[in-house]
C-alpha cells in the first residue's frame, strides 16, 4: 500500500498541485474579485452622456430640408473642422485619413509622399493645378480621393503632400 500512495502523491505531483493551487488562489483575487466593485468607478450618467454621443446621427432629415448639416459651419466660413464633425484636424491628420493609402504605399500608380522625382512634373504645374486633380480625381484617383474634404481641406492636404514632396 505503501508503494501506491507514493505514486499517487509523489513530490512532483505535489509540486505541481500546488503551483495550481497558487495560480487558483492569485486568479480568485485578481480576476474573480470578490468585493464586487470595479477598480474605476463611472458615473452613470457620465456613461449614459457617452452613449448617447455615440448613437447620435450625424446628419438629421431636419438638416438636409433646412439645408444646413451638424457637421458644416454655421458662419459660412470653411475651415478644417467642417468635414470631420466639427473636430479641427491638421493636414497630416487629413493626409493619413484619405491620402496615405494610396500616396503612402504608391499604389494604383500614385506618387508617393517624398518621392521629389515623382512629384517634380506635378509640383512644376502648381498648387492649384494641383488642387484641381486632386478635386476632379485624376488616373485611379477618384474625386476628392474618395473623402468628403471641403476646398479649404483639399487645399491643406495638398500643401502639406507638395511640401513633403520637394
Amino acid at each position: 500500500m505503501s508503494s501506491a500512495f507514493n505514486e499517487t502523491f509523489s513530490p512532483q505531483k505535489l509540486r505541481v498541485l500546488g503551483g495550481l493551487l497558487l495560480i487558483a488562489l492569485i486568479l480568485g483575487e485578481v480576476v474573480f474579485n470578490s468585493k464586487g466593485t470595479p477598480d474605476v468607478m463611472v458615473d452613470p450618467m457620465d456613461a449614459i452622456k457617452d452613449i448617447a454621443m455615440r448613437l447620435k446621427p450625424v446628419v438629421t432629415l431636419d438638416d438636409i430640408r433646412n439645408g444646413t448639416s451638424s457637421s458644416a459651419t454655421s458662419t459660412g466660413a470653411t475651415d478644417m473642422a467642417s468635414a470631420s464633425g466639427g473636430v479641427a484636424k491638421t493636414p497630416e491628420q487629413l493626409y493619413q485619413g484619405a491620402c496615405f493609402a494610396c500616396h503612402g504605399t504608391g499604389a494604383a500608380g500614385a506618387p508617393k509622399l517624398g518621392d521629389a522625382a515623382a512629384w517634380a512634373d506635378r509640383i512644376g504645374k502648381g498648387v492649384d493645378a494641383l488642387l484641381g486633380s486632386a478635386t476632379s480625381g485624376i488616373g485611379a484617383m477618384p474625386p476628392k480621393g474618395g473623402s468628403q474634404y471641403n476646398e479649404e481641406q483639399m487645399r491643406a492636404v495638398v500643401e502639406y503632400m507638395v511640401d513633403g514632396s520637394k
